[in-house]
């Protein structure tokens, strides 16, 4: 448990030195391209105010100070170098400062450049002090700057004993700069942290919003959708049914005799009626995570040969036959009722859309690598390329007449789509016009989802 909060501690610390890089990285290149610019006129300046030669000059300003900041400027440009950009930067900053108390060994103190030199040395660990590095890693290098500056002063001019007035001066204005920036480090590096945790908290949020939107929208567009269906596709059958009652009532015989096409008629209706209610009843529940998802291994006899039987009637009605060809010892890993479902709607479908006499097959085809094909084939009047393409696109909504002017509702196949996604499969179709269409979706033989 340490551990593990150990490993996401250092990742949450990275994220931030990743963040804070970036939300300042205009401000630390211009700050490097400042120095860099700057440092041969320093040099010239060490060159002309100290008793330094030429070559002591050019090897510490030039030959140490200057590659330390260019390499953190190349740096800064290095994505894979990022997490490490404080490392870099305040270390560039240290060889910087270093350089100076370096050059600060070959001026007299007693020389009018004494005093520019320990303010450029404050302002150089000011710099380091609002650097964006971490507070720890600021208050060493401006610890190790100082304490240079002030051992240089003791042990190199002897200035202690030279001049004790200008040792204490000097050495006060260093440790009270070198303090102060150190708590300027850790106020900068608390504000940024708490910046930090106050950007993901609105991230957050702003995803929170951005998720609830959409499920607002959703929801709305299945009520706009719902209650398009319940308007127009509802109402249409029962307005048939109270036409055809209403013409049998107004036989003022108490017995009269009823023509089978009639019957026929009435029975188709009620059956479309029945078909879109048990769809609309099993889609609501799917918008609202109510269908209950139950896996097991089952016979594919047991699915398929339910529903052909239960859409022999209607078929007899278009003189279509069904057939079935798979195997009967055919297994499947699939939610029985769901799958019911979809091939209850794709064999309404091809009902639907096939002529009279004409021929339909419900296949189940096992292939090696423990899938099984489920397929129903028509001989209907096909499908255009425009329209599979519609058709497979779940937020698309299409409904066509069928060949007996057989209306529709187009929720079945979005009710398809719906849960072969939670059975992690997609429905896919092979059609040709006037010639007949295959829709067919592929599911496991067994339970795999535990190797």
């Amino acid at each position: 448990m340490e551990r593990h909060s150990a490993i996401k501690d250092q990742s949450n610390n990275h994220e931030f030195i990743l963040w804070l890089f970036k939300s300042n990285q205009s401000y630390i290149k211009n700050l490097l391209i400042v120095y860099i610019i700057f440092f041969p006129a320093f040099s010239l300046l060490d060159y002309y105010s100290t008793d330094g030669s030429f070559n002591a000059t050019i090897i510490i300003r030039l030959g140490i100070g200057l590659p330390a900041l260019l390499i953190a400027f190349i740096c800064s440009y290095i994505k894979k170098l990022y997490r490490y950009i404080r490392f870099i930067n305040a270390t560039a900053l240290l060889v910087m400062n270093l350089c100076i108390c370096l050059m600060y060994c070959y001026i007299q103190p007693e020389e009018d450049a004494f005093n520019s030199y320990y303010a450029g040395l404050i302002i150089t660990i000011a710099t380091i002090g609002i650097s964006m590095s971490s507070f720890k890693l600021s208050s060493l290098y401006i610890g190790i700057s100082g304490v240079s500056f002030i051992a240089i002063s003791y042990f190199v001019h002897d200035l202690h004993n030279s001049n004790i007035h200008l040792f204490i001066k000097s050495s006060t204005y260093i440790l009270v700069a070198s303090f102060l920036f150190a708590i300027t480090s850790n106020i900068i590096e608390r504000f940024s942290l708490k910046l930090y945790h106050a950007q993901i908290q609105i991230s957050n949020e702003r995803d929170k919003i951005t998720n609830e939107k959409e499920i607002l929208e959703n929801l709305n567009t299945t009520k706009d959708r719902f209650f398009r269906i319940i308007s127009h596709d509802l109402r249409s059958p029962f307005t048939s049914l109270i036409g055809y009652f209403d013409i049998l009532l107004r036989n003022n015989q108490s017995e009269f005799k009823v023509k089978k096409e009639d019957i026929r008629q009435i029975y188709l209706h009620i059956r479309r009626t029945y078909n879109l209610l048990n769809n609309l009843l099993n889609w609501s529940k799917t918008q609202l995570n109510q269908y209950k998802f139950v896996k097991e291994e089952y016979l594919l006899e047991e699915i398929l040969s339910e529903n052909k039987s239960l859409y022999n009637q209607i078929a007899n009605q278009k003189n279509i036959s069904i057939i079935q060809d798979f195997p009967t010892d055919a297994k499947v890993y699939c939610d029985k009722e769901m799958i019911m479902v979809i091939v209850r709607n794709l064999l309404f479908n091809a009902i639907k859309f096939t002529d009279t006499n004409g021929k339909i097959v419900i296949k189940g085809t096992l292939h090696t690598n423990n899938i099984t094909e489920i397929a129903v084939i028509d001989s209907g009047i096909g499908i255009s390329k425009e329209n599979i393409e519609l058709i497979l696109n779940p937020n698309e909504y299409i409904t066509t007449k069928g060949t007996s002017n057989e209306t529709g509702s187009g929720i079945g196949l979005i009710i398809c789509h719906d849960l072969l996604q939670k059975h992690n499969s997609r429905l896919q179709i092979e059609s040709e016009t006037n010639v007949g269409s295959k829709f067919f979706f592929n599911l496991p033989t067994k339970n795999d989802e535990s190797d």
